[in-house]
C-alpha cells in the first residue's frame, strides 16, 4: 500500500462517514489526461470526498483545467476546498521537483508556484488547516 493510500485509510478511521472514496476504474488512456504527480491518486481512486476538500473525477478536472487562468499558466485543477480555493497540479514539476499549491480564486493573486512536492504532503496541509480553522471540528472532536 502506497503512502498515498494509507494516509487514506487514515483519514477515513478518523473522520468516518466524512470521507467518500470512489475506487478508480480508469485506464491508461484516462490516465494520460493528467499529470505524473497526481497519477498515483487517479490509479487508485476516481474521487474523493473530503471534509476539507474534495478531489473531482478526471473527466471535470480536464475540464475545469481548460479555464483560465489554469490553462495558459499550466496549471490541472484538480479539487477544491469547498469554499474559496482550487487545487491545482502543474503539469511538469518545477525544477524543485513540486507540484502542488491552492489557489484562493477570489483574493484578486496571481496562482503562486507549486510548494509542495506530493499529494499526501499537499492534503496533510489542507487537513491541518481545516483543523485549525474549523470550529466544527473543535466542537464535534
Amino acid at each position: 500500500m502506497s503512502s498515498l493510500q494509507e494516509y487514506i485509510e487514515e483519514l477515513k478511521k478518523k473522520y468516518n462517514d466524512k470521507v467518500n472514496a470512489v475506487p478508480s476504474e480508469y485506464d491508461e488512456e484516462m490516465l494520460a489526461l493528467v499529470p505524473d504527480a497526481i497519477k498515483e491518486f487517479y490509479r487508485t481512486y476516481e474521487s474523493i470526498e473530503l471534509p476539507f476538500g474534495e478531489i473531482d473525477r478526471i473527466e471535470v478536472a480536464v475540464k475545469h483545467s481548460e479555464a483560465e487562468p489554469f490553462k495558459s499558466e499550466g496549471w490541472f485543477c484538480f479539487g477544491f476546498d469547498g469554499y474559496f480555493s482550487f487545487w491545482l497540479c502543474k503539469l511538469e514539476p518545477d525544477k524543485e521537483k513540486l507540484s502542488f499549491t491552492y489557489w484562493d480564486h477570489e483574493s484578486g493573486c496571481e496562482i503562486d508556484e507549486p510548494i509542495y512536492e506530493n499529494l499526501t504532503e499537499f492534503l496533510k496541509e489542507m487537513q491541518e488547516e481545516y483543523e485549525e480553522n474549523n470550529d466544527e471540528w473543535d466542537e464535534e472532536f
